[in-house]
């Protein structure tokens, strides 16, 4: 499970501007702590970040990184108030709840307006995407949907969505070691085991910009939302069954 989460982490990022990476901390953790899970990604996160970046540097939209970092800065430090107070089995039920929620907004806005006119982006908007975005991605690595939420309807092009995808995250995982450190959600041992997964994250970019050029994307978002949601019912499951 941990060698198949490292591979789609590398997949999504390379390949579809980190979709499909939605699915790992929900599926990891459904066979270990969520807390564990959730420190375990990071640097898997920050190698498929370093990944992406090397086939797509300086592809991305100058214009969007300004707007939504700055909010997300603020987002993981609200992020990192709450996931100390979250015991292990409610820190399930929210991540859970979160690729439920953000799942069905998704999939509600690709059904309801698949061709609507594109979004020019605002500064404002952006900001509060971003502090979404940042507290989301603090607590359960899934703020990418809210960044794609607010980028797909720009119409910006498959490369330069991948690549400003990658540089947001890169800025907002780099952000996010030091609370990661000082809460202990990174430690040695799963530090070690990241040492051991990275070249399956490397493997999984490869393998994402091959298919990035030949799955339409559309039908790709819809096998990655069904994931999601059925990952997302599983663990909503689990909490209101016990």
């Amino acid at each position: 499970m941990l060698v198949l989460g490292a591979f789609i982490i590398g997949l999504a990022k390379a390949g579809f501007g980190g979709g499909l990476s939605l699915i790992v901390a929900p599926m990891l953790v459904l066979v270990i702590p969520a807390r564990e899970a959730v420190g375990l990604m990071l640097p898997l996160l920050i190698v498929g970040d370093i990944a992406t970046l090397s086939f797509y540097w300086r592809g991305w939209d100058r214009r969007n990184v300004l707007a939504l970092f700055p909010g997300a800065v603020i987002g993981i430090g609200i992020g990192m108030m709450l996931i100390g107070r979250l015991p292990d089995r409610e820190f399930k039920f929210v991540i859970g709840l979160l690729a439920l929620v953000f799942g069905l907004g998704q999939a509600a806005r690709q059904w309801l307006v698949p061709h609507a006119t594109a979004f020019r982006g605002h500064p404002g908007v952006g900001f509060v995407a971003g502090i979404v975005t940042g507290t989301i991605s603090a607590l359960a690595h899934q703020g990418g949907l809210v960044t794609t939420l607010y980028l797909l309807p720009q119409n910006l092009g498959n490369r330069v969505f991948v690549a400003t995808t990658a540089i947001i995250f890169s800025l907002i995982n780099l952000t996010k070691v030091l609370p990661y450190l000082y809460d202990g959600l990174i430690t040695h041992a799963t530090f070690m085991k990241d040492l051991s997964l990275a070249p399956g994250v490397v493997l999984g970019a490869f393998v994402g910009v091959y298919l990035n050029k030949r799955i339409p994307q559309k039908q790709f978002a819809w096998i990655v939302l069904a994931c999601v949601l059925v990952t997302g019912v599983k663990l909503v499951w689990d909490y209101l069954a016990a």
